[in-house]
């Protein structure tokens, strides 16, 4: 892969392509830029395009049709949301489908270059498990821990229903090496109410950016695991096969069915 990332960013808005050609035109990054998702195929199509920025609420074609379209054409290509406060269900429902993360409206640059570099460092750890060195071993892929009652949810995330009525959360490793040496993480308190959307995990890197993941459910904290708490490193060599944070869900069912699972 050329060292030059190619980052397309899709939205109707020329205001909203223009504010990220301008974040992103002092980085070492190729852009394009779509008006349309029927635009921005054609792009990928006669492109090496390695991330893809692309608004929700589109006109024909919408960021979770595109979306689910992406996961057949380029299904290694991280996929972020550009979406409004008002839309963080449907947001949540597209990380389901497979978006590596989503930025609201209206963003800073620092915003959008937090999940810009995190996208990039997943693009770069991906090149190098498919295409490792000669003398390097080829890492069997982890299983997610008793994948019969596990769900995906996005790009980096996973839940369990327990035989308790509680719901397990954590993240792939794929998401730990996207973030890098960690320096510190930070969970919730037992007795925290936690909202659907809301962040449950916060990790700082070693370059001090904060990096989150969000709640695909409502609940009160029943248990975290302490683990990992004072040992962030351990997260990075377990974060496959050990949860974070158990809750007991507040609105299961009716969240469950909003994000489609």
């Amino acid at each position: 892969m050329d060292s030059k990332l190619c980052i397309l960013t899709i939205d109707d808005e020329q205001i909203v392509l223009d504010s990220v050609q301008k974040h992103l035109r002092k980085e070492d990054f190729r852009l394009l830029s779509a008006l349309s998702a029927r635009e921005a195929l054609k792009l990928i199509d006669s492109n090496q395009v390695d991330i893809v920025l692309t608004d929700l609420m589109m006109p024909e074609i919408d960021g979770l049709e595109l979306l689910k379209l992406m996961r057949t054409k380029a299904p290694r290509t991280p996929v972020i949301m550009i979406t409004g406060y008002a839309t963080i269900n449907t947001a949540l429902q597209a990380t389901h489908l497979g978006a590596f993360d989503y930025i609201a409206k209206p963003f800073t640059r620092s915003e959008l270059l937090s999940v810009v570099n995190r996208a990039v460092q997943l693009v770069r750890a991906t090149t190098e498990r498919t295409n490792p060195a000669p003398s390097d071993p080829v890492e069997s892929p982890a299983q997610l821990p008793d994948p019969q009652n596990t769900q995906t949810v996005g790009e980096y995330g996973w839940k369990r229903l327990e035989g308790d009525g509680t719901v397990v959360l954590g993240v792939k490793r794929s998401f730990i090496e996207s973030v890098g040496r960690i320096q510190n993480i930070f969970l919730p308190a037992r007795g925290d109410e936690i909202r659907q959307g809301g962040v449950y995990l916060r990790i700082f890197s070693a370059d001090l950016r904060s990096h989150t993941v969000l709640s695909p459910l409502s609940g009160t904290v029943v248990d975290v695991n302490e683990n990992h708490v004072g040992q962030p490193q351990t997260l990075a060599e377990r974060a496959q096969d050990e949860w974070l944070v158990r809750l007991k869900p507040s609105k299961f069912e009716f969240e469950i069915k909003e994000l489609g699972l």
